[in-house]
C-alpha cells in the first residue's frame, strides 16, 4: 500500500472531501488492453457512482476519462511496471492498495473491486 497523500502530491490534485474512497486508473492510450480496461471500468464506476481519477503515460486521452492527468513520473515513483493499473485509494487513511494490472471484464472487474473494498474495510 502506498500513501495517497503521496500520490496526490505528485499528481497535484485536490482531494475531493465528500468522497472516502475511489480509484486509480493509470493507462497508455496505444496499450489494447488499456483501451478495453477503460469500458470495463466506466461501466462498473458509473454504477457504483465511484470516483476515477484516470491517468495517462502518454498524455492522451480516452473519450470516456475527459479528466485525464498526465503522468509526471508517479507510475515509475509507485513502482506501476504494466497497464492497465487500477488501485483503490482512501483518501482518509492514505492508503493506496492494488487492484489489478491486466485487462478484466466488467463482472470481474466489480467482484476485484467488492473485494478491495471489503478488504479495506476489514483493516
Amino acid at each position: 500500500m502506498y500513501p495517497i497523500s503521496l500520490m496526490l502530491c505528485l499528481l497535484a490534485t485536490p482531494v475531493q472531501a465528500s468522497e472516502q474512497l475511489g480509484l486509480i486508473f493509470v493507462y497508455r492510450s496505444d496499450c489494447a488492453a488499456s483501451r478495453a480496461f477503460s469500458s470495463s471500468l466506466k461501466a462498473v464506476a458509473d454504477q457504483y457512482r465511484m470516483d476515477v481519477l484516470p491517468v495517462s503515460l502518454d498524455d492522451r486521452r480516452f473519450a470516456e476519462w475527459p479528466g485525464t492527468i498526465q503522468d509526471h513520473g508517479q507510475a515509475q515513483t509507485l513502482g506501476i511496471e504494466r497497464v492497465p493499473f487500477l488501485a483503490l485509494f482512501d483518501q482518509t487513511t492514505g492508503a493506496l492498495a492494488p487492484i489489478t494490472s491486466r485487462y478484466l471484464p466488467p463482472a470481474h472487474l466489480e467482484r476485484r473491486i467488492a473485494a478491495a473494498i471489503e478488504a479495506h474495510h476489514e483493516q
